[in-house]
């Protein structure tokens, strides 16, 4: 690949997005409004209910672990988007697979925050799904496939 500036550049967008979702995990229980810190409390206090009865953890537990999984796949994208620059042996078919799986992931994600969450993550993923988007085109048609 001569030019590495989209994988560089989508790198940099995860790891912005990484550090925006761990701040907001880390304070989300820095609320003002009366109308938050009751539903915060009411998670803190409610138990989850399971199909066999309900669990040791709360509303907030699960918030919370759910939360650190999304941190975690983060850092695995990040992970695998390191290796398709960093590996100059990586052949391209590999590689057009690995692009197409963390565009899938970061395209994802953005249709589930434009839905559910705010534009910031919508937009940083969006943006990140085009460049990895672009890059798989250029590896998967125009290199040598192996």
């Amino acid at each position: 690949m001569k030019s590495r500036w989209r994988l560089i550049t989508a790198i940099g967008l995860m790891i912005f997005f990484l550090i925006g979702h761990t701040i907001g995990s880390l304070t989300r229980k820095d609320l003002k409004l009366e109308n938050s810190i009751q539903t915060l409390q009411a998670m803190e206090n409610t138990l989850v209910e399971l199909p066999g009865g309900l669990s040791n953890h709360t509303v907030d537990d699960f918030y919370q672990g759910m939360s650190l999984s999304l941190d975690i796949s983060i850092l695995l994208v990040i992970g695998i988007l390191t290796i398709c620059l960093t590996d100059g042996q990586l052949p391209g078919r590999p590689k057009s697979k690995i692009l197409l799986f963390a565009f899938f992931w970061t395209a994802c994600v953005s249709i589930i925050s434009f839905c559910y969450i705010f534009p910031v993550p919508a937009f940083t993923c969006l943006f990140t799904a085009t460049l990895l988007a672009i890059e798989w085109y250029i590896v998967y048609f125009k290199s040598d496939r192996i």
